[in-house]
């Protein structure tokens, strides 16, 4: 297996902002607008234009997104105006925007968007974010009509499943009417191109991603092949607790487009990410490091770890996580913490091979309303 500590930042290099990639069938205007003739009954003008930009988007913007989302789904978008404004991740990820403006005056003029974010190094893989619609714009069809002009792109562009992320049951119905099915364990959807389930596609993803696998610093390349990963049932409970993520054979996964930003996050708070990468180019593994204080006020900090891999990539396990030990101890932690299930068993042998002793119990967790015991781990560095 291949370690890789420098700069994760080569790959496919992406076109100039002015177009979309034409060998992956894009747009190749960064900025088109689509008349659509107004539905009966429409508060707005009789003709609308859908307008369409991909990162870097149109001055000012970026800025509308963000307030309009925020408005909307009570969180912050900071991130959005890093992606969308400055094309934060260009040569990693093509984001393209679909918007309606409405001529009502407000805090924002835009009255819907969607949002698709498409891999570079693996353009089947996509996520759509960002679906909204104004209080005084719904019920004319305006977000379904933009998904529709995302996923017909996605596919024409070769696409094979594209996610997203809903707990609304009346959005659920019109993604359902477009072809996305809801993923078990999960308010996940995915829209999978061909005669498959999205559970058929999960297999066939990872098949054939068994043999080495390239371990590299967490960056933007894996926003959406984490999708994946993480949406797979594993055997063992806990996938991260420094990130809280629980497999879905055992609890509930509300997260889609959420999941890449907790480990944004945990990287901007002086903690580290890696990813395990198969030759066939699948995210098939991922280790956390998280720092915290050492118990007792001693000299140093305490670095806590945690990884998942998926099972065709069992043997990566123990180099994702000698990944996070190399990263903590170079940046000067003095002990590694790990914090399991008591019943993932399995995770806990592994830790103990790796040198991890048993520290006591943890807190209790939460897992799909249950209340499990945890158990602690330590190794000093």
């Amino acid at each position: 297996m291949a370690a890789l500590w420098g700069s994760a930042e080569a790959g496919t290099v992406q076109s100039s902002p002015g177009s979309f990639d034409p060998s992956h069938c894009l747009l190749e205007a960064r900025r088109v607008a689509v008349h659509v003739p107004a539905v009966e009954g429409d508060r707005m003008s009789g003709e609308r234009s859908i307008e369409i930009e991909r990162a870097p988007v149109s001055a000012g913007l970026a800025d509308e997104l963000a307030v309009f989302w925020e408005e909307t789904f009570g969180t912050s978008f900071d991130e959005t105006r890093e992606v969308l404004g400055n094309g934060l991740e260009v040569g990693r990820n093509r984001d393209i925007v679909w918007f309606v403006r409405r001529e009502s005056v407000g805090t924002s003029d835009l009255g819907a968007t969607c949002q698709l974010t498409v891999s570079i190094e693996q353009p089947e893989l996509g996520g759509l974010g960002g679906v909204a619609t104004a209080d005084d714009c719904r019920r004319q069809g305006l977000a379904e009509r933009l998904c529709r002009e995302a996923r017909d792109l996605f596919r024409e562009a070769g696409g094979e499943a594209v996610f997203l992320g809903t707990i609304n049951p009346a959005a659920a119905r019109v993604y359902n009417r477009l072809g996305w099915r809801r993923l078990a364990g999960s308010t996940v959807y995915a829209n999978i191109t061909g005669d498959r389930s999205p559970e058929e596609f999960l297999v066939d993803w990872f098949r054939g991603a068994a043999g080495p696998v390239t371990v590299i610093p967490g960056t933007a390349h894996a926003r959406i092949p984490m999708i994946p990963l993480l949406l797979t049932p594993h055997s063992e409970q806990v996938l991260d607790a420094n990130v809280d993520l629980l497999s879905v054979r055992y609890a509930r996964q509300d997260s889609c487009m959420g999941l890449y930003p907790r480990y944004a996050e945990l990287a901007s708070a002086d903690g580290a990410w890696f990813g395990g990468w198969s030759e066939n180019g699948r995210l098939v593994g991922l280790a956390s490091v998280r720092p915290l204080p050492v118990t007792g006020g001693g000299a140093g900090w305490t670095a806590q770890l945690d990884g998942c891999v998926h099972r065709v990539a069992r043997a990566a396990w123990r180099d994702l996580i000698d990944a996070a030990l190399d990263w903590a101890s170079e940046a000067g932690a003095s002990e590694a913490l790990v914090v399991t299930s008591v019943e993932d068993e399995s995770k806990r042998i592994q830790f103990e091979a790796n040198g991890f002793v048993p520290d006591g119990a943890g807190d209790e967790i939460d897992i799909d309303g249950r209340r499990v015991g945890t158990a602690r781990l330590k190794r000093q560095l």
